[in-house]
């Protein structure tokens, strides 16, 4: 179960649903699953329900029937075992406005067990086999909302007829059997009839809704925040595919501020490659920049431990010598710390091809006094730079990583050691910004966020695009 058939039929049912979590303007996340996938889905759907269909119990019958005016016969048929189940024709269709069907069609199936026919103290027994040609299955399903967030799957509609029933028995005096099996096929078939929807309904419920539970409605990301992947409206159904909308927003698990901007429109280009396409908002990474803004996880101090051993320039008021003269003289041979935080949080702009922020931070520098806990402001910079990010795709969840796109530009906010050259103090800034800032970011920024994505799915051929205000994800699936 866990391949893309699950997948396809967790996003079709819901094409089903007229209403569903209505409220957001635009979506921050969308899965567009193709004609590609549907195929590709419809091959393992038919080997599950062959699988399913195939261990299906068939009940014990039997009647009584007149042979002639004088002779009244009863009859059991009892351990009928299924042999062969085939699903020949089989479509799985888009209809836009409508949803999705499925539909099989010329199928065949074969059934051996045993009879027995009593007459008074006489009792003559064999076996059969019996050949149904001609079945057909047409199914829709219904989705509905569990208190949890959660899809829920019924079947709203299942309807089966069998062509051609035919019976060879086999054993002593089977011909009495023959000359009533006209009315054995038709208790065959309606069996069937019955036992094959009763097979489809009881597939989805212990398969298919417990698969669908897996799908995550929120997930946790780590202590700060979590991300929000409820749905938010009906799917959109055209001929070509089917597109199923998720919130995509990150939220803080000890404060839940209301989000202050809209996600823009994804317009998504008409790409079929690929059985799955995944458009990811700019909206999903600056709902998370809010969340670690408004929690302090973007502040961090800079320290001379974290400085490599083998810089030039260390965070020591004698390496800052040069720069801010005063320094040493006012605090000779002592250690200073930058303490780093945005102004505001710094959100991520998609165009075509290319990924920047262009963060302004303030960065308050201190100088370290003899006694541990003390320490004394020096001064203060506003910083402004523009930052290239770049995406990438593993296991099943994004990660990123950013490098400079441009170089820091300072700005002295205020001072309590006299003016310095701030165009001194840029070159240290930017050589601490390659080797120590952007490499503490990168790791933060290694951990990533999970695609929704249900139990044991994992992407191939991954496809990676950046169109203006959303990422696109082409892949298949295993």
């Amino acid at each position: 179960m866990a391949r893309l058939y699950c997948i396809a039929v967790a996003l079709l049912l819901l094409a089903e649903v007229s209403r569903f979590g209505e409220g957001a303007s635009n979506p921050g996340f969308v899965v567009r699953i193709t004609r590609k996938g549907l195929e590709y889905a419809r091959q393992y759907g038919v080997a599950i329900l062959k699988k399913e269909l195939s261990t299906m119990e068939l009940p014990n019958f039997s009647g009584s029937y007149k042979v002639s005016w004088i002779l009244t016969v009863s009859y059991e048929f009892n351990w009928l075992k299924i042999k062969r189940f085939e699903l020949r024709d089989t479509d799985l269709s888009l209809h836009p406005g409508q949803g999705v069907r499925a539909s099989l069609s010329n199928s065949y199936m074969s059934v051996r067990g045993n009879w027995k026919v009593k007459k008074a103290f006489i009792t003559l027994e064999g076996t059969f086999d019996l050949s149904v040609d001609g079945i057909s299955i047409s199914v829709s399903l219904n989705l509905g909302k569990h208190q949890s967030g959660q899809p829920t799957a019924s079947v709203a509609h299942c309807s089966n007829s069998i062509g051609q029933v035919r019976i060879a028995i086999s054993g002593h005096l089977s011909w009495i059997l023959k000359l009533f099996h006209e009315k054995i096929e038709n208790s065959v078939k309606n069996i069937l009839e019955q036992k094959i929807c009763e097979m489809v309904r009881k597939s989805t419920v212990s398969y298919l809704e417990p698969y669908l539970r897996t799908l995550p409605v929120t997930l946790m990301i780590d202590q700060v925040a979590g991300i929000d992947y409820s749905l938010v409206g009906a799917p959109q159904v055209t001929s070509q595919f089917l597109d199923t909308s998720f919130k995509g927003e990150f939220f803080g698990q000890s404060l839940h501020s209301p989000v202050l901007f809209d996600a823009p429109p994804i317009r998504m280009p008409q790409k079929y490659d690929h059985m799955v396409y995944f458009a990811v908002s700019e909206y999903v990474f600056n709902t998370a920049s809010q969340v670690y803004y408004q929690a302090g996880r973007m502040n961090f101090t800079i320290k001379n431990e974290h400085i490599p051993l083998d810089s030039p320039v260390h965070l020591h008021t004698s390496s800052f010598q040069t720069i801010v003269p005063q320094l040493t003289r006012l605090y000779p041979n002592m250690e200073l710390e930058l303490e780093m935080s945005p102004e505001s949080a710094p959100f991520l702009m998609f165009i075509p091809g290319n990924m920047t922020l262009m963060p302004v931070v303030d960065i308050q520098a201190f100088v370290l006094l003899p006694n541990p806990s003390d320490r004394k402001p020096l001064f203060q910079l506003r910083v402004r730079t523009n930052i290239s990010a770049t995406i990438s795709v593993s296991s099943g969840r994004i990660t990123g990583s950013v490098t400079t796109g441009s170089k820091l530009k300072l700005e002295l906010k205020h001072s309590n050691v006299r003016l310095f050259s701030v165009q001194l103090m840029e070159a240290v800034l930017n050589y601490y910004a390659l080797h120590t800032i952007y490499p503490y970011l990168n790791a933060k920024l290694e951990a990533g966020f999970p695609l929704p994505l249900p139990r044991d799915t994992t992407l191939n051929s991954l496809e990676l695009q950046i169109h203006k205000d959303f990422l696109l994800l082409g892949a298949n699936i295993d």
